[in-house]
């Protein structure tokens, strides 16, 4: 493991040196590059603690966009979806490095967030089924609502097919899974947007809100968007995996 985490800065230190010295076309294709050996230096960073390792609104809601990629259409798509591919496995090496480190204090527990009530999980499907068809109505008006509404509608799926399901923890006032997930988030998040500012192929944002600072290219307000979207991919891959309770 101590190879591949080696192998995983190299590989970042590869990328920065790319994104900075722009030869073409390999500049090009640094952003996979960085995240493969982010999650190569998580995995082994998770194997030494713990002994074991682990976009389609936007067509719509149109908040960002690529500059830069090749005009060929098999040379743009072929490196994004390698880039995507690492979005999950970088938010659960993240999740569990942070698990690791906190993993020797008590669970966080408070009192009971949602109540016990027969029917709330329906309502809750119901509004995220809401939250997830907004942007497609209304895109100008409701486009932060795709960084919620999965969660809200895959959850409670979640937890009626007896699988992990933060909304159950809510129930229970277990926080652990939530703040984890939460600071994997904003975490890759930060990644995201800094190896994405240096980039030669990178992403611009378009999101239609008040002008104020920015997180490299990302508005304030955005960013904060990261830890809702940690959540939903908790929501999604728990709904893939089949993994149960």
């Amino acid at each position: 493991m101590a190879i591949l985490g080696s192998l995983g800065g190299g590989l970042i230190l590869l990328g920065e040196v790319l994104s900075f010295i722009h030869i073409l076309p390999w500049s090009r294709y640094v952003f996979p590059l960085f995240w493969y050996g982010y999650i190569l230096v998580l995995d082994a960073l998770n194997y030494r603690l713990q002994g074991n390792s682990f976009e389609c609104y936007n067509l719509v809601i149109q908040n960002w966009l690529y500059i830069n990629s090749p005009p060929e259409r098999w040379a743009k798509t072929a490196p994004e979806v390698v880039s995507f591919a690492t979005v999950i496995p970088a938010l659960y090496e993240t999740a569990a490095l942070v698990s690791a480190l906190i993993g020797s204090r008590k669970s966080v527990r408070i009192s009971l967030l949602i109540p016990a009530t027969r029917h709330l999980f329906s309502l809750i499907f119901l509004f995220g089924l809401l939250l997830s068809l907004l942007p497609f109505l209304f895109p100008k008006f409701f486009f932060w609502s795709a960084w919620l509404g999965l969660f809200f509608l895959l959850d409670p799926i979640n937890d009626r097919l007896g699988r992990p399901s933060i909304l159950r923890d809510w129930q229970e006032g277990n926080l652990q899974n939530t703040i984890v997930f939460l600071i994997a988030g904003y975490i890759c998040g930060f990644f995201w947007e800094f190896w994405n500012y240096w980039a030669y192929t990178k992403w611009l944002y378009t999101v239609p809100v008040p002008d104020m600072p920015h997180i490299f290219e990302m508005p304030m307000l955005g960013f904060f968007g990261f830890g809702p979207f940690a959540l939903e991919t908790f929501a999604f891959w728990t709904l893939v995996s089949g993994k149960r309770r």
